[in-house]
């Protein structure tokens, strides 16, 4: 995924979850509600995620601080029939209603084969890997979408209409043996813009510039000056553009949420409810073939897909979500570089709620040399407010 390069340090991806949940639970939420939403954050810094990450928790809090976002919801979960069903957040933080989302798609899908959730009534539910990837460990082939407010422009257009509107498609691998590496699922994770809004919300917050040919300023000229954007293009052109439009339908009308052009703006008014909606999907692929037949299958195709020669000379074909996987590995050794301005916010945070100590004690700790590999999800099985 294209990120922006920035000054800054490394911290500890387990010091920075425990902070960012004691944050969360300062403004309101449970210990589970709060342990869920930082290992979401975190997660996506550690795959590399960084748009997705802990960058947006301020954005979050200022948004429950001015109560647009409910710190504790009351989530309504209606069965509309033997394999659909719909969860109303309650304004709800959109990592919390997405997660119930996921896990009542799983039961539908054990119950019938398949099972289908929409979304209504949420917020930013940050990257959708989290949510495909415990369909993928369930396995189950998963799927899940959302949607934003306009900031993506259809193509042939100078004005947006939808927002990025990511999608993401997971199919699971055979576990891992005994001492062997973590192998990570299929996981394709994707805005339908060039990049994700929050990337450029990244370099306007690090003061850094964005490539050329990512977005446009209030005129619809070309800009690199991340404090300028008003619009991304979409990618491939007009599929991006159509597929973007696809997903509305799928998070808007099914669930009664609103469309792209009348969705509350993520950074616009603060007291005002984002109303997003989403769709998540679970496949369960034991009705359809055993599971080790299918396991076998992905592991061939994938062998067969990363043995294709590169394009460049040393170079590697990647299986979607290998990048992410390796990126994993690597800064679960090495630690998550956090930008200096998103630290210093993060620090006027602690100092507000009285967490001084803890950003001194656990956020800023250089990880050592190696640690122990955990595995992604690891909180995936708790429970959330119904």
């Amino acid at each position: 995924m294209p990120q922006v390069r920035f000054d800054g340090r490394v911290v500890d991806p387990h010091a920075l979850e425990r902070f960012c949940t004691r944050l969360l639970q300062t403004h309101g939420l449970s210990e589970v509600d709060a342990q869920l939403v930082a290992e979401t954050l975190v997660e996506a810094n550690l795959r590399g995620v960084d748009s997705h990450g802990v960058a947006r928790l301020p954005h979050y809090l200022r948004r429950i601080h001015r109560g647009s976002i409910n710190p504790q919801p009351r989530l309504k979960v209606e069965t509309l029939g033997p394999s659909v069903g719909r969860v109303n957040g309650d304004r709800g933080l959109g990592q919390v209603v997405m997660q119930r989302a996921t896990e009542q798609a799983m039961v539908l899908a054990r119950e019938t084969g398949a099972g289908w959730v929409a979304v209504s009534n949420s917020s930013h539910c940050g990257a959708l890997a989290y949510y495909g990837l415990q369909m993928a460990e369930a396995g189950m082939i998963g799927f899940v979408f959302t949607h934003v407010d306009p900031m993506v422009l259809p193509h042939g257009s100078r004005q947006a209409f939808c927002g990025t509107n990511p999608l993401c498609v997971t199919a699971p691998r055979a576990p891992r043996g005994a001492g062997e590496e973590p192998t990570g699922a299929l996981c394709l994770d994707m805005a339908t813009s060039k990049v994700p809004w929050n990337t450029i919300a990244n370099a306007k917050m690090e003061g850094v510039p964005v490539e050329p040919g990512w977005a446009v300023d209030a005129e619809g000229k070309d800009t690199t000056e991340a404090g300028r954007v008003v619009s991304l293009y979409p990618f491939g052109g007009y599929k991006g553009s159509g597929l973007g439009l696809m997903i509305d339908v799928l998070c808007a009308m099914l669930g009664g949420a609103p469309i792209g052009p009348d969705i509350p703006r993520m950074y616009g008014d603060l007291t005002e409810p984002r109303q997003l909606g989403g769709l998540v999907g679970a496949i369960d692929i034991g009705r359809f073939v055993p599971l080790e037949t299918f396991h076998g299958r992905v592991a061939e195709l994938i062998q067969r897909w990363r043995a294709l020669p590169p394009s460049e000379p040393g170079g590697r074909v990647l299986y979607p979500g290998e990048p992410e996987l390796l990126q994993r590995r690597h800064r679960q050794r090495e630690g998550i570089p956090l930008g200096n301005r998103l630290l210093d916010e993060l620090e006027s945070l602690a100092r507000e709620t009285g967490q001084e100590g803890a950003m001194a004690r656990l956020l800023l700790v250089v990880p050592p040399p190696a640690r122990t590999q955990v595995p992604p999800n690891k909180k995936a099985a708790r429970e959330t407010a119904s």
